[in-house]
């Protein structure tokens, strides 16, 4: 059975005025596999997820993700993905489910569709219990779920 990876990535290259911050990183990421990327500060962890979610041009090389291209298809690959960025995002003055309906809002879900979304994501993130509770009452890992969902 011939499987099509959920990223490839080939001779990815970002370069900023007189400095190179990825430089031709070259891998490949199969359907079920969970990966790591490792660096010291600088080394260009972030750009590279920053490219592979369609946030940041890439200088030169090649990315598909789900099978499509981030230059040609970025909105498709958005839709396929979630990022949760180093620096938490979630407001700690909304409930879990306000921040999430929050963000379905921003990606234009509505009415029906939109709780049914929020409602599994929070089991799935195993948050239900605690969705009317404000953020800043969550623990950081509470938190980094709320981001997953």
């Amino acid at each position: 059975m011939n499987v099509e990876p959920m990223i490839e990535v080939s001779d990815l290259t970002k370069r900023y005025a007189g400095h190179t911050a990825v430089s031709k990183i070259s891998f490949t990421v199969g359907r079920g596999e969970i990966v790591g990327l490792l660096g010291s500060n600088g080394a260009g962890k972030s750009t590279t997820m920053r490219i592979l979610s369609c946030f940041l041009p890439a200088s030169s090389g090649t990315a598909r993700v789900a099978g499509f291209d981030i230059l040609q298809a970025p909105a498709q690959v958005r839709r396929r993905i979630g990022y949760v960025p180093q620096l938490v995002s979630a407001d700690g003055g909304l409930t879990g489910w306000e921040n999430l309906d929050f963000s379905g809002r921003l990606y234009g879900l509505h009415g029906a569709d939109r709780k049914s979304r929020i409602a599994e994501a929070l089991q799935f993130v195993n948050l239900t219990d605690s969705a009317s509770k404000l953020v800043k009452t969550y623990s950081g890992g509470m938190i980094r779920r709320l981001e997953i969902a």
